[in-house]
Formats: structure tokens, sequence, C-alpha cells
């Protein structure tokens, strides 16, 4: 959300938890200001609904959960790579010399699907080879560890594009509810002050929760313009 967004939002859900509030006084009083109220209510709960799965697509929380996995799946490959490096000492697996080479920092300047592709071959080869990677201490759990953590690192390789395009879709689905949100409030604005006779200080404390707070320059009344 911009700044803007924000201040509006925040002074939409003051507005209703006033109404909410004293919702029996009013309701009984003023029954049509009911669907406006509820067309407040249904745009508010589908902005936080919103807000909630686009705070899920944070990006610095994926980069942050993407790079632990690769951590994981890399050091999963140092037992592999080390059997490795053993067996083509020995000039009997001369398949093997390029994969020997490997080690954490080289695997690790590899990016995305070739960083992948070059894990899922050292696991490839490794089951080929379990037998003779025994004889140098690698184990059939050190091999199914790799594969397990290649098969989670996988996934998250290339995801940031559908990410921003998944965002990008959720924040126009908000937009649409803070429209709605907006028209509400416009009818609220005709229908409320008619309590005045009857509910002076709902109204009073109406027309303080209807002003938009500029962070550091106090409050202002809303300008009416579709978000």
């Amino acid at each position: 959300m911009t700044d803007d967004e924000v201040n509006y939002w925040t002074m939409t859900k003051e507005v209703r938890k006033l109404l909410e509030a004293a919702r029996p006084q009013w309701e009984a009083l003023y029954p049509k200001m009911v669907p406006d109220y509820s067309r407040l209510d249904t745009a508010l709960a589908g902005i936080d609904a919103k807000l909630q799965k686009v705070s899920g697509l944070s990006s610095e929380g994926y980069t942050a959960n993407k790079d632990k996995a690769e951590i994981k799946t890399l050091n999963a490959a140092l037992p592999i790579i080390k059997g490795i490096k053993a067996l083509a000492h020995d000039g009997d697996y001369p398949g093997l010399k390029k994969m020997a080479k490997y080690t954490f920092a080289k695997l690790d300047k590899m990016r995305d699907s070739l960083q992948v592709a070059a894990l899922e071959e050292l696991h490839k080869q490794a089951v080929a080879l379990a037998d003779d990677l025994a004889g140098e201490m690698v184990t059939g759990d050190q091999i199914k560890k790799l594969d397990d953590e290649i098969k989670l690192y996988k996934p998250m390789v290339g995801t940031p594009h559908e990410q921003i395009n998944a965002k990008s879709l959720l924040r126009d689905d908000y937009v649409e509810f803070m429209k709605e949100a907006k028209k509400a409030i416009k009818g609220l604005d005709v229908r409320v002050p008619n309590l005045e006779s009857a509910l002076p200080d709902l109204v009073k404390a109406y027309w303080k929760a209807r002003q938009v707070i500029d962070a550091g320059q106090g409050p202002k009344e809303d300008d009416g313009k579709t978000v």
C-alpha cells in the first residue's frame, strides 16, 4: 500500500469500529444506513484478506527461505563431493573429473537452473556409484539427504517472477476493495449527519474518525478522489 492508501484504510477501520460499537443505537433509528455500513465492512474484510496474502508473498521472506534452502542443499552435497574426489583420485572414474572439482564455493557461484542441474547430476552419479562411494565413507542416508534437499530447493528457483505477478494481481484486488470502501464512506457521509438530533455524540465521533491522518501533517478531510 502507498502512504495515502494506508492512511485512508486506517481511517475507514476507525469508522467501522465506531459504527460497529454503536450499531444497536443507530440501526434502530436509521436502518437505511445498514447497506453502506455493510458495504464498508465487506470491503475492509476483503482488504485484510488480500493484505495477508500479499504479506505472505513478501520478497524478503522468500529470498531468505531460498538462501537457507540453497545452503542446506550445498551442505548436503559436500559428503558426496568428497567421496567422488576420492574415487576420481584413483583414476578409475574418468567421467567424474568435472564433479571432483566441485567445491561449495563453485556450486554457490552457479545460479538457479544451472546449479540445480549440477546438483541433480551429482545425485544421479551418487546413486549409480552408491556401492563404490560406500567404500569412501559415503552413506546411503547422505545420498538420500541430498535428494531430499534438492527437492525442497528446486521449486524455489525462478519463483520471484511468479511472486511478482501474484502480488500485482493481489494488489489490484485490494485496490478494488478500497474503491468499495470509498463508496461506502460517501454514503455514510450523506446519512450520518441525519442522526444529529438523535445521536449527536455519535455524529461528532464519526466526523472525528473520518479525518484522514497524514503522517507528520495532522488530520485532513478526505478529498473524495478514487484510490
